[in-house]
Order: structure tokens, then sequence, then C-alpha cells
């Protein structure tokens, strides 16, 4: 694996960095979107911080307003930084969860107000309508703040940082074997299902037969993420993973930011009071 520097004056970051598109299946499911924006470049923990604040400013009010405000800045942001495909992806998460605040909230909650619309026992309601916005907007600046987060910086990178301050190694593989268990199994069941396929198992038809490929896809998959974690923990162990004292790591993530993630942190003290009594 070939190494090369990418030092960024101006940012938070300088990462001794190998090509991470390669490092894992992260990229096969499109968790992580690899770039060279600002916010690619800033510091991991600074992306983090910064999602706190953002949070609770959302609930700052007792209307859709302001987390309308910040969740359209936020898209704008992302926008004009090229990085609308993260925008709607949480967007795209956000979908299923507003119909149905929409339909709990505007439409089968009962309201002793005039209704909107009704068709006979089914009504909606110009309140619930706005709670489901209100609530929608709010879950979706958090969405977008995870997402912009976590999206833009490599699973190992960021685990890289938690250690550098002085997190547990283990807690921190906890959250990277967590962050590539979707795409990795993901990318086995891909495989699995060609390799069924390659050898004549039809996995196309009817609902029964359907279930019956979900039951030959399940157990192969199964035991090879077994296999897997075991093989992993095998590895893990015979480079002393368990040992105490200081690690090194292949990236090397520039130890700079910090009056800015605490700056972040302390800011969302006075919006939490301010969300509490507003």
């Amino acid at each position: 694996m070939s190494l090369q520097t990418d030092r960024y004056d101006d940012t938070d970051v300088d990462v001794v960095e190998a090509d991470t598109a390669t490092w894992s299946p992260a990229r096969v499911a499109e968790l992580y979107n690899t770039g060279n924006t600002w916010l690619h470049r800033a510091h991991p923990l600074t992306k983090l911080a910064a999602v706190l604040p953002l949070s609770v400013a959302g609930f700052a009010g007792d209307t859709v307003l302001v987390p309308a405000i910040l969740l359209a800045a936020a898209v704008l942001t992302l926008v004009v930084s090229r990085l609308g495909i993260i925008a709607l992806k949480s967007l795209r998460l956000m979908a299923p969860m507003t119909f149905a605040l929409v339909v709990i909230h505007g439409i089968v909650r009962p309201y002793d107000t005039e209704p909107l619309v009704a068709w006979g026992p089914i009504s909606v309601n110009a309140g619930g309508l706005a709670l489901a916005g209100t609530t929608a907007a709010r879950i979706a600046v958090f969405v977008i703040a995870v997402t912009a987060a976590m999206a833009t910086v490599h699973p190992k990178i960021f685990a890289t940082a938690l250690i550098q301050r002085g997190v547990s190694h283990k807690l921190a593989y906890a959250y990277l074997a967590g962050a590539e268990l979707i795409p990795e199994m993901r990318l086995r069941a891909t495989q699995i299902l060609e390799a069924q396929q390659s050898r004549g198992f039809d996995t196309k038809g009817s609902l029964p037969r359907r279930l019956r490929t979900l039951f030959a896809l399940l157990k192969p998959l199964l035991v090879s993420s077994l296999i897997g974690v075991e093989m992993r923990t095998l590895a893990l162990e015979s480079r002393g993973f368990s040992l105490p004292g200081r690690r090194t790591a292949a990236v090397a993530v520039r130890e700079r930011g910090r009056l800015l993630q605490r700056s972040l942190l302390l800011a969302s003290i006075p919006l939490l009071v301010l969300a509490i009594i507003w």
C-alpha cells in the first residue's frame, strides 16, 4: 500500500493517507464520499462537535421557522460546497419518517379545531401538519448534520482521531467495526447472490420462491460473517491489540482545532437553555 502525504495548511487536518477509497467496502455502500472539499479537510472531531449546537438550535422556538432556516442553510451550504449528494441522502432518509409524521399528527391524531379538509372519518388538521413539519425539520437538521460529518471522513481516520484524543483503542475499533459492518455484509450478500445465480439458482419469480432465495442467502451470509469476525479477532490479537501501550497508525491527524471544538460544545449550552425557555 503506497503512502502519500497530503498537507493542508489552512485546515485542521494533516493526513498521511493511503488511498482511502480502497481501504474498505465503505466505498461500495457509498457511506464515505471521497473528495477534497473544505468539509473533507476539516478535523473529524470539529465536524462531530458541530453536530451538537446545530441539533440543539433546531429546537429553539415552537414553530417550524428556526429548524426550516437551519435546514435550508445546511442544504445550501452542502450544495455550494459540491456536496449535494450528502443533502440528497439525508433528505431521502427523512422521507419515510416525514410521511409517517404527517399521517400520525396531521390525519390520525384527533384535534378540537376545525379541519382543513375532511373525507368522512379522515380529516386533515392544520395544527397537526404544523407539528409534523416542525418535528420533521428538527430531525432533518440532526440527520443532515450527522450525515455530513460522518460521510466526509473515512472511518479509519475518525477512529485514529479518537485514539489521538485519548479514547480507548478498543472503543475506537468498536466504532470502526460498526461503521464497516453493514457495507461488508452488503458486499458479501451481493457476492453470495451472484455466486448462486452463476450456479443456476433462480432468484426471481413468485413470493415463495423469493423467500426460499432469502433463506438460501442468509445461511452463507451469517456463516461468512462469523468466520470474518473470527479471522479479524485472531489477526488483531496476533498483532498485540490487547496489549497496553501507545499505538502507531498509518494515518496521522494533525492535532488542531481544539479551541474551535470546545467553542462549539460550549455554544450548545446557551442554545439548550434557549430551546427550553423559548
